[in-house]
């Protein structure tokens, strides 16, 4: 058994220009999403951080933004059973891309499907920067950089 998905992609600057979320920092979570023609992506919903002192985490019901397929072979991920679900990223790392995306003037910010190096059975993507538009290039060239692991929500703890 195995699921097949999309390297996906935003532009630099959709991505730098999240709107903040009432209250404060935000995270973001990543919600799988249909759409059309047979289209599985991720829209981001910014959120913040909610528990003891910080109320519930609000967040508007529309995503903020919604992850684009880029071109190329889709990614098979093997196993059975694969959990393909919500994501998350923290405050610091959204600051994280956000800087990587200064630093290095990159265009894009590309999100990578691959098995969860944490959690069995689990997808989690990582995130990518290039100069290049992924939607009409293959393999565009990387920008050479850590990417930031999206994990899975749950199992991560919130």
């Amino acid at each position: 058994m195995s699921v097949t998905l999309d390297r996906l992609y935003i532009d630099a600057t959709s991505f730098k220009n999240l709107p903040p979320p009432p209250g404060g920092p935000k995270r973001i979570f990543f919600v799988l999403t249909y759409v059309d023609p047979n289209i599985i992506t991720l829209s981001g919903f910014p959120t913040t951080p909610s528990g003891p002192g910080s109320g519930p985490g609000a967040f508007d019901p529309n995503p903020a933004i919604m992850l684009k397929k880029a071109a190329g072979p889709p990614i098979i991920i093997p196993g059975n059973p694969v959990y393909v679900g919500n994501l998350v990223l923290d405050p610091d790392e959204v600051n994280e891309i956000k800087r990587n995306i200064a630093q290095t003037g990159a265009a894009y910010v590309l999100f990578d499907p691959m098995p969860s190096s944490q959690y069995p059975n689990h997808v989690q993507y990582v995130t990518g920067y290039t100069k290049v538009d992924p939607s009409v290039n293959e393999n565009p060239e990387l920008i050479p950089l850590a990417g930031t692991t999206l994990n899975p929500s749950p199992p991560k703890s919130l």
